[in-house]
């Protein structure tokens, strides 16, 4: 299960994280949490250059760790390309995951930055508050979860049942991925299965008018079987597969 955290500086992710990997270890999930600020922070001072190591590295992480257990992402994930990226990575083991927005005010946010030294430039968090991609506001895909109030009190009992129940799910993506490849599969095997008749006809009417003996029919046999296993796997087209049939038929030599 991935649970992808998004809010801006000061919202309370890190804290939040915390508390809910506490309980779910007390239901007895193996969860870790995974930010860029823990590759971010092994560095002894701050470089713009590093940061598409930190991004990569905090992937591979994420990656890694998501093949055997849960994945808490304490990032801000301020865009939603951050957040499609995170699913992708869910997508690809088949999990389930789940977009968690924390919020609270602006003034709250600066507040609390104020708070803690100001680590980061009052000045960016209200950059990054304007320009924050509000999960669920553009495409279905990236509809929160749930939303939490951080300056409300939090139930993290109720928040991890609720995300254990969604963990036992069978993910939507991977429903609409495997009815995708049955209609894929129905249709290339409709197609196939006309080639199939069409070059039955054509080889009985090829047979009738060589006059072929019953070895040159096992050869006839054998070339259109070869052909048929040659088109498996590919997109083709029934029409110019008859054709090029014909043609291969009219230019073997028996």
């Amino acid at each position: 299960m991935l649970v992808i955290l998004t809010g801006l500086p000061g919202a309370g992710k890190s804290t939040f994280s915390k508390n809910l990997a506490k309980t779910l270890s007390k239901n007895n999930i193996d969860v870790i949490i995974l930010g860029s600020d823990l590759i971010r922070e092994s560095f002894p001072v701050w470089k713009e250059k590093y940061e598409d190591f930190i991004r990569k590295t905090t992937y591979n992480l994420i990656d890694t760790a998501l093949k055997d257990y849960w994945v808490i992402v304490d990032d801000t994930n301020y865009y939603n390309s951050m957040r499609r990226d995170l699913i992708n990575i869910a997508k690809k083991y088949n999990k389930n995951y789940a977009i968690i927005y924390l919020k609270a005010p602006l003034d709250v946010l600066i507040k609390r930055n104020i708070e803690r030294g100001e680590k980061i430039p009052n000045e960016v968090i209200k950059r990054m508050y304007e320009k924050f991609d509000e999960p669920g506001k553009k495409y279905n895909w990236d509809r929160p979860f749930l939303t939490v109030d951080t300056t409300e009190d939090i139930d993290f009992n109720d928040i991890a049942k609720k995300l254990i129940d969604k963990s036992k799910e069978i993910p939507k993506y991977y429903i609409e991925e495997e009815n995708k490849k049955e209609i894929k599969n129905n249709k290339d095997y409709n197609i196939l299965d006309k080639i199939d008749k069409e070059t039955r006809k054509i080889i009985s009417e090829y047979i009738k008018s060589k006059k072929l003996n019953k070895d040159e029919v096992k050869e006839v046999i054998k070339l259109r079987k070869k052909f048929l296993k040659d088109l498996k796997g590919k997109e083709v087209d029934i029409n110019t597969v008859i054709e090029e049939f014909k043609n291969m038929l009219d230019e073997y030599q028996i």
